[in-house]
């Protein structure tokens, strides 16, 4: 027997359920668990539960109360996920916030993405802002930085910061040192990999094998077993060879 299809384009609710296609256009509201096919939201909608589906779009205002797995999700609009969300790619280009934690064979965020807890990743691109209260893991990182960006610590094989275009550095013999970060800036408390290049970063310690620190960062503390490069518009206070 086929799964039902529901659509909402005025104000309306349903229970929660086994479903196929979801489409809410208008003011809808889910009340309890939901499982579909695709979950597609470019109104203002309301999953009062967990939500599991194959993919699920948001290009509206969307808010899962619960925890959320899904094959893709894509958020183009307003999101909130006030549980964990569980992915295998995520893209987000408007405005993502997740309570709990993610994880995702893949994400890409040209958007705002707020995380509560960790971000466990096998890639892990941004070219918008971010602000992650726990660990962010992925065997790749590369982040392109626009505006502040802000993570509790970083972990992974290859990890990338680049300044935006709009990075400014300005050298003054007087004053000695200083930096301008209208392009974008990364704060974090540890950056920890095999490989690590970083612009226009504020970290405690960066430990790796390679590293090599670009300009505009501020590094308390490095610790490296490979090689260490450190560019002349960069302030490191530390060094150690392991």
């Amino acid at each position: 027997m086929a799964q039902q299809n529901v659509s909402i384009s005025g104000s309306g609710k349903i229970g929660g359920g086994d479903y196929g296609n979801v489409r809410i256009s208008g003011a809808g509201k889910v009340e309890g668990d939901l499982t579909a096919e695709e979950i597609r939201i470019s109104g203002s909608g309301k999953v009062m539960g967990t939500a599991k589906a194959r993919e699920i779009t948001v290009s509206g205002a969307g808010r899962f109360t619960g925890s959320v797995e899904a094959k893709s999700f894509q958020a183009s609009g307003a999101c909130a996920v006030e549980g964990d969300l569980k992915t295998g790619e995520l893209r987000c280009s408007g405005s993502q916030r997740i309570s709990g934690a993610l994880s995702a064979h893949y994400v890409r965020c040209s958007g705002t993405l707020k995380v509560g807890k960790n971000v466990e990743s096998d890639v892990f691109t941004s070219s918008g802002r971010f602000n992650i209260e726990g660990l962010l893991s992925a065997d790749r990182v590369e982040i392109n930085l626009v505006g502040e960006s802000r993570a509790g610590e970083i972990g992974g094989e290859k990890i990338e910061v680049r300044a935006g275009s709009g990075f400014n550095l300005q050298i003054s013999l007087a004053r000695g040192f200083r930096m301008g970060f209208s392009g974008g800036s990364l704060h974090t408390n540890v950056v920890e990999g095999d490989d690590i290049y970083l612009e226009a970063t504020r970290a405690d310690v960066v430990r790796g094998v390679d590293v090599r620190i670009g300009p505009g960062c501020r590094i308390g503390r490095v610790e490296y077993s490979g090689t260490l490069e450190i560019h002349e518009d960069a302030e490191v206070k530390e060094q150690v060879k392991a």
